[in-house]
């Protein structure tokens, strides 16, 4: 099987860009911060952790399918037009990787 990884931008971070490897069910704050000493100056920020003040914005630079729907909470929370979603934006602390079919590749 190949290693399935999404890179990401933390918009509130200097657009600092990571490359996250396929851990399904973890919110992808917890796998890109988790790997730096000082998450909120190295890695992505964040604040209230349940999708309220929009800190941990990302954009998803490729494998957008590898990650789950947006939930309803996090689709109000990046209601910026209708388009935020749309162009790749996620709320870090909220987005996760979908489970895989085992023959996926």
């Amino acid at each position: 099987m190949t290693i399935k990884t999404v890179t990401i931008q933390a918009v509130n971070n200097g657009n600092k860009t990571f490359t996250v490897a396929y851990e399904p069910g973890k919110p992808l704050l917890e796998l890109v911060n988790r790997e730096v000493a000082h998450p909120r100056a190295e890695g992505i920020p964040f604040l209230c952790r349940k999708g309220a003040c929009r800190s941990c914005t990302v954009m998803v630079k490729s494998h957008r399918e590898l990650l789950d729907e947006p939930s309803g909470l996090e689709r109000r929370a990046l209601a910026v037009g209708s388009t935020a979603i749309g162009s790749g934006y996620r709320l870090a602390c909220l987005c996760r990787f979908r489970e895989l079919s085992s023959q996926a590749d």
